[in-house]
């Protein structure tokens, strides 16, 4: 552990004295409460800006957990870019004004560094840069297979440097025409869980448990068709039709609030069923319950399972993405997407066996000590990848 340490700071002084602070964009599409991506994002720049970094923001303002009124952020209608259901000419010329407000605001600030976050993004940016000579890195946060092939266009074509979290992830892209020589995996590095109190945990499980029995099964994921909520209800079905004392608290907002109670309702468990909202509270959720439940159709590498590590808990999830890089018998069980009666049958063998449970929360605890979640070992090799990219820009 010393040496890692003496390696780590060493690692981090070179880095830090290799070149001048950096003046950097981080360009989401939104800064939704609660959302992995955003997270992420707002968790890096803040270890960035603490070497030193300047660090701005552009997005949707609309909910943004970050202040849209702030000095270093730039308000962009990219909802309007974003919106995959909606008419192509009314998308692209929302494309075009942001692009030309964007523009605006890299010529006034000099960014060194733009750092787009998916696909609507990484388009607005290159429009904005052309003939600016301002290097793009564009991260790949995962995506319905049937978008990986312009999902790997748009990274070919905007970005100097194509990321993401999971390798999985990345070989579909190169798979579909991104140069394997311009991509490269950069991880999460997820902060530890803040502690939390006897007397807090206890109250959550009483919200959820009012007679003190039963279990919780936690999912923090937003209300949305990427996250299987229609598929969670019928797990939910089949377990509670066996474990009636067994409550899913499924935290998150989206585009199917108040569907997803109609569909609880519709199969019976809206008593066991709570659709909680966007809250603050998750790492108190986590350690407030007895198990993790990912339902999702597609991810690329979810900070929620790494969360739940950190928690201790034993996690269920679909094969999905760089859901397999996370999860395997160690620490859960992985099923494949949208096979209700195996997700189902995972759920209820843990939440049956105690001593299965406490074989996986020890693996859980283990697996989340791995650099690869250690928040400097991560967000050093993005600060590596900034100075590369900008110093390569000058020569």
């Amino acid at each position: 552990m010393l040496q890692k340490t003496q390696h780590l700071a060493q690692a981090l002084k070179t880095i830090e004295s290799a070149n001048t602070s950096l003046r950097i964009l981080q360009f989401c599409t939104n800064f939704y409460q609660g959302g992995g991506i955003q997270t992420h994002v707002l968790e890096l720049s803040e270890w960035l800006e603490d070497r030193g970094h300047d660090i701005w923001f552009a997005a949707e303002p609309r909910r943004s957990s970050y202040n849209a009124d702030a000095a270093n952020f730039i308000k962009l209608s990219m909802a309007d870019v974003a919106k995959v259901d909606g008419h192509l000419p009314l998308r692209i010329l929302a494309m075009l004004r942001n692009a030309m407000k964007l523009r605006k605001a890299i010529l006034k600030h000099r960014f060194d560094i733009i750092h787009a976050h998916e696909t609507a993004p990484a388009l607005v940016a290159r429009l904005a840069t052309i003939g600016l000579n301002i290097p793009i890195v564009m991260t790949f946060h995962g995506s319905a297979l049937s978008r990986l092939p312009s999902a790997a266009r748009i990274g070919q074509y905007c970005a100097d440097l194509v990321a993401s979290p999971s390798r999985i992830s990345l070989n579909a892209l190169i798979e579909n025409g991104v140069n394997a020589q311009k991509s490269k995996v950069l991880g999460l590095g997820i902060k530890p869980l803040r502690e939390t109190t006897t007397d807090t945990i206890d109250g959550l499980r009483a919200r959820y448990l009012p007679d003190g029995k039963g279990q919780i099964v936690f999912s923090p994921s937003r209300l949305a068709p990427q996250k299987g909520i229609d598929v969670m209800i019928e797990v939910a079905k089949r377990v509670i039709k066996e474990r009636p004392d067994t409550h899913f608290v499924v935290a998150g907002g989206g585009v199917l609030t108040g569907t997803v109670n109609e569909w609880a309702r519709a199969a019976g468990v809206e008593q066991n069923m709570h659709f909680i909202g966007a809250i603050d509270t998750v790492p108190e959720h986590l350690q407030a319950s007895d198990l993790f439940l990912l339902t999702s159709r597609w991810e690329a590498l979810p900070i929620s399972i790494v969360e739940a590590f950190r928690a201790g808990l034993p996690v269920v999830a679909t094969e999905c993405g760089g859901v397999s890089e996370l999860v395997d018998d160690q620490v859960g069980t992985l099923c494949e997407v949208e096979d209700v009666d195996a997700i189902a049958n995972a759920v209820m063998r843990l939440l049956s066996s105690d001593t299965l449970r406490r074989q996986k929360r020890n693996g859980a605890l283990l697996r989340s000590q791995e650099d690869r979640f250690d928040v400097d070992h991560v967000h050093a090799q993005f600060l590596a990848k900034y100075q590369s990219l900008a110093t390569e820009r000058h020569s």
